[in-house]
Order: C-alpha cells, then sequence, then structure tokens
C-alpha cells in the first residue's frame, strides 16, 4: 500500500469542508486534482471513502473511522513542517526555559528580551510549571533552564541566585492602607487575601509567616503569577504579598506596591543540569545572567 501524504491531506480537507470546490481552494490546486487524489486514495485502501448527498460529500462509515488517524498524521506531519521551518530560518539556534508562576510575570521575560537583543534570530520558548518540583522535573528531561524560587537540593543541577529582593504588599488604590509607608503584618488581619497556588513554595513561608504571628486573613482567592494577583487587587477583590520588582508592580494601573514589614525575601534561582553540555545559545543565556547579577 503507497499512501501519499497528498492523497491523506486531500482526505482530510474534504471531510473538513463537504466539497471538492472548497477542498481545492484550500488546497490550493484544481478540483480535478483533488478528487484524483481522492479517488487514488481509496483504491490504496480499499473501500468508499465518501458518499454524495446533493451537493455535498458525505464519509461512509469506513472513513469515518480512519479520519481521526488521518488528523494525527497530517497534523504530525505539519509540525515537521514547522520545526524544519523553524530550524531553517533560526540555525539551530533554540533555547528553552522553565519557571514557576511567582517569576514569568518580570524576571524571566526581562531575562528573555536580554537574549532577544543577544540573539535576535534564536527561537526561545518559555514554559510555565506549577512548582518548583515540576521546573526541576522538566529541567532534568529536555529544558535547557529553570527558575525556581529555592536551589535545588539535586546534586546534577548547577545554580545561580539572580534575584535575592524584598517583599512587598499591594492593594487597590484608595484602600486604606495605600497612603501607609511602610505596612505591618497587622495590618492585614481579616483583609481579603490573594494568594499564590498552594503549590508556590514562596506561597508556603508566606502562609508560615502569618500563621506564626497567629494573624488570620480571608483566603478567599489563589492564582499563578504576580500579574494575575495584582490584577486581581486592582480590582478591589483584595490584597495581598508578592515577589516582584517594584518598577513592575508600578506598571499595573489601580494597584499599589508598598513596602512590607516582614523577615521575607523573594529569590529566584537559575538553574541547568550538570548531565548535558551546555548550548552555545544556552552559554549567551547564563552570561547575561550572570552580567545581570553585576549590574545590579
Amino acid at each position: 500500500m503507497k499512501i501519499t501524504f497528498r492523497q491523506v491531506d486531500a482526505f482530510r480537507t474534504v471531510v473538513s469542508t463537504g466539497t471538492v470546490t472548497e477542498a481545492a481552494a484550500m488546497l490550493g490546486i484544481s478540483q480535478p486534482a483533488v478528487s484524483r487524489l481522492i479517488s487514488d486514495f481509496e483504491a490504496e485502501v480499499g473501500f468508499k471513502l465518501f458518499q454524495r448527498a446533493g451537493r455535498v460529500l458525505v464519509p461512509t462509515e469506513e472513513a469515518r473511522l480512519l479520519v481521526e488517524e488521518v488528523r494525527q498524521a497530517v497534523s504530525g506531519m505539519e509540525h515537521i513542517k514547522e520545526t524544519a521551518a523553524a530550524i531553517s530560518t533560526f540555525g539551530h539556534a533554540r533555547l528553552s526555559l522553565v519557571v514557576t508562576p511567582a517569576g514569568a510575570s518580570q524576571l524571566a521575560p526581562d531575562l528573555i528580551g536580554s537574549f532577544a537583543a543577544a540573539c535576535p534570530r534564536a527561537m526561545t520558548r518559555m514554559e510555565i510549571a506549577s512548582s518548583d518540583d515540576a521546573v526541576e522535573w522538566m529541567v532534568s528531561q529536555n529544558y535547557d533552564f529553570g527558575i525556581t524560587t529555592a536551589e535545588p537540593a539535586n546534586p546534577s543541577f548547577d545554580s545561580i541566585v539572580i534575584q535575592d529582593s524584598d517583599v512587598f504588599c499591594v492593594v487597590p488604590t484608595g484602600h486604606a492602607l495605600s497612603q501607609k509607608p511602610m505596612v505591618q503584618a497587622r495590618d492585614l488581619a481579616g483583609e481579603s487575601f490573594i494568594s499564590y497556588m498552594p503549590s508556590s513554595r514562596f506561597r508556603f513561608e508566606i502562609d508560615q509567616f502569618f500563621e506564626a504571628k497567629e494573624i488570620a486573613r480571608q483566603m478567599q482567592y489563589e492564582t499563578r503569577t504576580t500579574d494575575a494577583i495584582c490584577r486581581l487587587v486592582s480590582r478591589g477583590l483584595g490584597v495581598s504579598v508578592v515577589g516582584s520588582g517594584r518598577d513592575f508592580l508600578d506598571t499595573i494601573p489601580g494597584c499599589v506596591a508598598l513596602p512590607f514589614a516582614a523577615p521575607l525575601n523573594f529569590r529566584a534561582v537559575l538553574f541547568w543540569s550538570r548531565n548535558k553540555p551546555v548550548s552555545a545559545v544556552g552559554q549567551t543565556f547564563l552570561d547575561l545572567a550572570r552580567a545581570g547579577l553585576s549590574d545590579g
């Protein structure tokens, strides 16, 4: 059996459109060419694929059984074409980065921005994982770098601390606390509090701090990223304690960032596997991260 990609693509397109005319337009070939591809495909599979119902072609029961496999095959071929195009366009230069939600709003985008300036033709992929453990697992599999809130305990990783900063209390504009020069933990007693998700190590540290002081908050909202927390705060849904740069927090309208009196800090750690060599573009990214530390 000799089945070609063009036959499969024509079959899938006719199933989707219901007519040879529309399929030909989508594929950019003539109607007779589509009909011929369908006919050749029927000859290869050994059964009829369509029945005519007026002006529409209706897939046979056998065709319905086949179409899902065909869609997966076409999707796989399209992915191969896209990958080949990316390799051709970017010259094999690819960087993959996975971060926890706390670092996804500003830190990782800032690093990627610096990397893009240095390697404008490189293809960059940023994934957001739900927890520090998930980030570590993904880096151990196939990602170049990870950013978490604590240094990995696994000795198979190298790491550097790329951020160690104060935390801030964020409140809605006009909130009773918005004019305070410094927010104390007791100021948040009884307040509706917007938290990071329970899988966040930073969330765990914040909760421990309030529990040690026996200060109860209304734990009403949870979300993943610092940006999402601040957007909810700006809508008056509550207050929060976040880890991010003050310059980023000040860009969110309706949200006021205030110093928070607590022995808490926000750490971000860049790490990579010792078990695989760092690529040329990976080394550039690492050098930029280190240069950012010396600049700070």
